[in-house]
């Protein structure tokens, strides 16, 4: 098997010129995350570097063996029916009373819809803490095992969305359900911050967070146009409240909030994918995209090396 070295925050292939590193994108839901990660994997690609868009859910899909698969897999039931399965339905029990038992594949198409088609009504915030710790866990040990690797063998890592997104949704949706004189308010609160520095990407130039800004009425049209609809952890449907345009925008307002709080802890390069409104300029995908490809490997300030 080929060995890697790696000195301080660097890491290559021996013999390569070109380091590795890793680009998490974070931004609202609808924002263009995808889109923009497209864009960068397709001029990195033509510049020859060697690109991996790698997500978590994506990689369990492919049921990895191993302790990892199995672990990385357990956490992402763990989550899914903590998160879920405590939800009061319209017609009485709970969601988790229509959980498929163990060992189901919880990525199923099937479940999926379970999950959006369900009638909630009610959500326990304890239930949903657990289902934070999970997330955090899942991404800790997705970084360990999966990113890191592959970065060290001299690849660009590409990562949709950063693992850190889902947390503060799940932090959102069980502050809602709590009143501020709750203790669990304050234990929320410490349990963002704790996943904000356990999340932290890995020095510069191994990691380049991107944080991309875009208005939340734009975003919600772009994923109406994109789905038809919304999805299911994309609004406050889940702790039972409309899964409407209102509780969309509530939520990705809030959420945006806590990004840029992240964007400033971890040095994010912030982008806007508000497309101009001159038809000569660049798309606002193709602009960050390049501006991406500068940023790769210039030092930035801010981080910790992992």
């Amino acid at each position: 098997m080929q060995r890697t070295t790696t000195k301080g925050s660097t890491a290559m292939k021996p013999g390569s010129t070109e380091l590795g590193c890793s680009i998490a994108f974070l931004g609202m839901d609808g924002v263009g995350k995808t889109t923009l990660a497209r864009e960068v994997e397709r001029l990195l690609a033509e510049r020859g570097r060697s690109v991996a868009r790698l997500s978590r859910r994506e990689y369990l899909k492919k049921r990895p063996d191993g302790f990892v698969g199995d672990a990385m897999t357990g956490l992402y039931e763990a989550s899914l029916r903590t998160l879920y399965g405590f939800a009061g339905l319209a017609g009485g029990g709970t969601l988790g009373d229509r959980f498929p038992a163990r060992p189901a594949d919880l990525m199923a198409g099937d479940f999926e819809a379970l999950l959006d088609g369900a009638e909630i009504r009610s959500n326990d915030a304890r239930a949903l803490t657990a289902s934070m710790l999970c997330e955090i866990a899942g991404h800790m040990m997705f970084r360990t095992a999966v990113v890191l690797p592959a970065v060290a063998q001299g690849r660009v890592v590409i990562e949709d969305t950063h693992g850190i997104k889902m947390v503060v949704k799940q932090y959102l949706l069980a502050k809602s359900l709590v009143d501020a004189a709750d203790p669990l308010a304050g234990q929320l609160d410490s349990l963002l911050e704790l996943a904000i520095d356990l999340l932290r990407p890995a020095g510069a130039p191994v990691s380049l967070p991107v944080l991309v800004h875009t208005k939340p009425e734009i975003a919600f049209e772009r994923r109406v146009r994109q789905r038809g609809r919304v999805g299911g952890m994309e609004h406050y449907g889940p702790v039972g409240r409309p899964a409407d345009r209102a509780s969309y925008l509530d939520l990705q307002v809030r959420s945006q909030r806590v990004f840029d709080t992240i964007g400033d802890r971890w040095d994010c390069l912030r982008l806007d994918l508000t497309d101009p409104q001159e038809q000569a300029a660049p798309t606002a995908t193709e602009a960050a995209a390049t501006e991406i490809l500068t940023a790769i490997g210039r030092p930035r300030v801010g981080h910790n090396n992992d």
